[in-house]
C-alpha cells in the first residue's frame, strides 16, 4: 500500500470513524438517558394514576354498597323503581303522572329519590331486575335498560350469580349488548334482602365516570396531545381511550410484534404503535380488580418526537460539530499531510528515476519549509553523483583503452614471433615459393593487426583466420586440416579484432599435441537468440576436468596456466582463451564471452558469443565476471 493510501486509512480510521462512533453512541446515549428518565417518571405518574381509578372504583361501589345494605335505601329504591319514574334530567314523565292521578305522591318520591342519586352524580341510569320477572328502571339520560333474557344469556351472568352481591363492572366497548347505546362504565350485582341476605333481584347500574377525563387531563400537563392514555379490559379490548382513536379495537392491533406484555405490572418501549414512533408504557391495574373490574391495565402513549424534540436539538448541535470538525480535518488533510505526501512520493519517484540511471533527474523546490531543503540536498546529491560517475566513467574508459592495447600488445609480438619462426624454417629448407607465401599472409595478419580499430567485420577476422592457419599448414603440413562455415548474411557483422585465432591457435598448439592422426579445426557460425555465436571445434587430446574448473573460476588467462605448463625460456607457446574471455567481457559487458566444452580424448568446442549488431567505436562500461 502507497503512503498515501496508508495515510489516508489512518485519517479515515483515527480520526472521521472515531468522530462517527462519538457522534452515535452520543446520539444513543442520549436516547437511553431520556427514556430511561421518562420511564421512571412514567412509573410513578402511572402508579398514581392507578390509585385515582382505583378510587374511583371504590367510591362507585361505595354508593353502591349502600343502597343494597341500607335498609331504608332499599325500600326508597323499591319505592322510586315500583312507582316507575321516568325522568330526563330529574322531571318526571308526565304521562304516566297523569295515568297515576297523584301527581303529589309521584313528587315527594321523586324528591326521596334525588336525595339518594344526588350522593354519586355520575350515575346515569339504575335497572332492577326482580325474581319475580318485574323490570323496573329509573334514568337520567337517553339509555334503554338490557333486556333481561340478554342479560341472564350473557357469559358474565353466571360471575354475577357467583360472587352473591359482589359488584361486577363492564367497561365501555367490552360488551356493548351490557353497556348500552351510551357506552357507559357499567356495574352489575345481585340486590340482596337485608334481614334474609337472600337475593331480591339482579341490580345494573350504569356510570359517566367524568372523573376519569380530568384524571387524563391533570396528569397529561403537556395539553397539546402528545401524550395518550388507555384503559385495555376485557380480552384485549381498549375500553378507553383519552384520544378517542382506538376504543373499540384490539390492542394487539396496534401492538402487532406483541413487545408489550399488559400483565407485567409496569414495562416501557420504544415502537411503533398505531403507526407512530413512539414511547409506551403499560401497568397492569392489579389492585382494582377486587373491586370487580376484570384483567384492566393502563396504557400510557407518549409521542417520541415530542420526547426527542431536545434531544434533537442537542443532536443537531452535535452533528454540525462534528461536521465541522471533518471539515476542519479535510483541511488539514489537504493543505499539509497531502502537499507533504505529495512531495515524499514526488522525492520517491525522482529516487527512481536516479536507480534506473536518470542522473538528469531534479525534485522541485517549492514553498519555504524543511522540504526546500530536502528537495535541495537530494539534487545535490544527484549532481555530485552524477560527476563522480562521469569521472568513474572516463576513468574506466581510460583503463579498458590501456588493458585492450596491453591484450594486444601481447597478441602482435606472438604472432611475429611464431610466424618468423616458420618463415627460417621454410628458409633453411630452400623453399622459397612457401617462404614467398608465408611472408604474403603474414603481411595479411599485420595490415590487419595494424588497423587502429578495436572492432572490425567478421569477413576480415576471417581472412585473418585463414592467414593464420594457412602460415600454420607450413608449418605443420601434415598435422591438421581446417573448414571455416559461415553465413554470409553475417559477414557484414561487427567482431573484437583478434578474436578466432587465439581459438584455433589453442587447438593446434595443445589440442593436436602428440597425437597419430589427421587433427581437424572446423570454425562455425549462426545467429542465435539476436546474437552471433562461433562454434571452434577439434578432434584432438581434449582438457581435462580439472583444468576447466579452473579457467571457470576465472583464474587461468593463458594456455600455459590452463594445460599446467611452464613457459619455455624463447618462445611462447600460446596466447590464453581467458585472454580472449576477458577482452570480451571488458569489451562486450558480462553477458557474452567464451564457454568451453570438452573431455579428455573427446576434443573440444569453444563456444564464443558476441552481440548482433556490435558496431564500431567506443562504448559504455559495463560491470562484469568471467565470460
Amino acid at each position: 500500500m502507497s503512503l498515501g493510501k496508508r495515510v489516508f486509512t489512518a485519517f479515515f480510521f483515527f480520526i472521521i470513524m472515531p468522530l462517527v462512533v462519538l457522534g452515535t453512541i452520543s446520539y444513543l446515549a442520549f436516547q437511553h438517558i431520556t427514556e430511561q428518565k421518562y420511564s421512571d417518571q412514567m412509573e410513578l405518574s402511572m402508579n398514581a394514576i392507578g390509585r385515582n381509578l382505583n378510587n374511583m372504583i371504590k367510591e362507585a361501589n361505595y354508593f353502591s354498597d349502600f343502597w343494597v345494605t341500607t335498609e331504608d335505601s332499599v325500600e326508597s329504591v323499591e319505592q322510586a323503581l315500583g312507582a316507575g319514574v321516568q325522568s330526563t334530567g330529574g322531571k318526571p314523565d308526565q304521562s304516566k303522572e297523569t295515568e297515576s292521578g297523584d301527581y303529589e305522591e309521584l313528587l315527594e318520591k321523586q324528591k326521596l329519590t334525588g336525595r339518594v342519586l344526588l350522593t354519586y352524580p355520575g350515575i346515569k341510569s339504575v335497572t332492577l331486575y326482580h325474581l319475580d320477572g318485574k323490570v323496573v328502571n329509573l334514568r337520567f339520560v337517553v339509555d334503554e335498560p338490557i333486556p333481561r333474557d340478554v342479560l341472564e344469556s350473557n357469559p358474565i351472568y353466571p360471575e354475577v350469580l357467583k360472587k352473591n352481591g359482589a359488584p361486577v363492572w363492564i367497561g365501555p366497548n367490552e360488551d356493548a349488548r351490557l353497556t348500552g347505546a351510551n357506552n357507559l362504565f357499567t356495574q352489575i350485582r345481585v340486590l340482596l334482602d337485608i334481614d334474609t341476605l337472600q337475593p331480591k333481584g339482579v341490580l345494573v347500574m350504569r356510570f359517566g365516570m367524568t372523573e376519569l377525563a380530568r384524571t387524563f387531563n391533570f396528569y397529561n400537563t403537556e395539553g397539546d396531545g402528545d401524550r395518550r392514555y388507555l384503559i385495555v379490559g376485557r380480552g384485549g379490548v381498549v375500553v378507553y381511550d383519552s384520544a378517542g382513536k382506538t376504543e373499540g379495537r384490539s390492542f394487539a392491533e396496534t401492538d402487532p410484534e406483541g413487545k408489550l406484555d399488559l400483565a407485567r405490572n409496569f414495562q416501557t418501549r420504544k415502537m411503533k404503535f398505531d403507526g407512530e414512533k413512539s414511547l409506551v408504557s403499560v401497568h397492569n391495574l392489579g389492585d382494582i380488580k377486587r373491586l370487580g373490574t376484570g384483567d384492566w391495565t393502563l396504557v400510557t402513549v407518549t409521542d417520541w418526537g415530542y420526547l426527542s424534540g431536545d434531544l434533537a436539538s442537542i443532536l443537531r448541535f452535535v452533528v454540525m460539530i462534528t461536521i465541522g470538525c471533518l471539515a476542519c480535518a479535510l483541511v488539514f488533510n489537504l493543505m499539509f499531510v497531502r502537499r507533504t505526501i505529495s512531495f515524499i512520493v514526488s522525492v520517491v519517484g525522482a529516487m527512481r528515476k536516479v536507480e534506473r540511471g536518470d542522473l538528469t533527474t531534479r525534485v522541485p523546490v517549492t514553498g519555504n519549509d524543511e522540504t526546500v531543503i530536502l528537495a535541495k540536498g537530494f539534487n545535490s546529491l544527484v549532481e555530485r553523483v552524477s560527476e563522480l560517475l562521469s569521472d568513474v566513467t572516463t576513468e574506466q574508459r581510460r583503463k579498458r583503452r590501456a588493458e585492450m592495447m596491453l591484450l594486444q600488445a601481447q597478441i602482435k609480438p606472438h604472432f611475429l614471433f611464431n610466424a618468423l619462426e616458420s618463415i627460417n624454417i621454410l628458409a633453411i629448407q630452400n623453399e622459397g615459393r612457401k617462404v614467398s607465401k608465408m611472408v604474403q599472409r603474414l603481411g595479411n595478419i599485420f595490415r590487419i593487426s595494424i588497423t587502429q580499430k578495436e572492432e572490425i567485420s567478421i569477413e576480415q577476422e576471417l581472412e585473418h583466420l585463414r592467414s593464420y592457419l594457412e602460415i600454420q599448414k607450413f608449418r605443420f603440413e601434415e598435422l591438421f586440416e581446417y573448414s571455416i562455415e559461415v553465413p554470409p548474411e553475417l559477414m557484414s557483422h561487427s567482431i573484437l579484432k583478434l578474436t578466432l585465432q587465439p581459438l584455433v591457435e589453442n587447438s593446434i598448439q595443445h589440442g593436436f599435441e602428440g597425437i597419430d592422426y589427421l587433427g581437424k579445426i572446423r570454425v562455425s557460425a549462426a545467429l542465435e537468440n539476436e546474437k552471433i555465436v562461433f562454434y571452434v571445434e577439434d578432434n584432438g587430446i581434449g582438457i581435462s576436468e580439472e583444468r576447466l574448473a579452473l579457467f571457470a573460476s576465472s583464474g587461468v588467462t593463458t594456455l600455459e596456466q590452463l594445460y599446467g605448463e611452464s613457459p619455455e625460456t624463447g618462445e611462447r607457446r600460446g596466447m590464453g582463451v581467458g585472454n580472449v574471455a576477458d577482452r570480451l567481457r571488458i569489451h562486450y559487458g558480462a553477458n557474452y564471452g567464451l564457454l568451453l566444452c570438452s573431455g579428455p580424448g573427446q576434443g573440444t568446442i569453444i563456444k564464443c558469443v558476441i552481440p548482433c549488431e556490435s558496431g564500431g567505436g567506443e562504448r559504455e562500461i559495463k560491470s562484469a565476471v568471467g565470460g
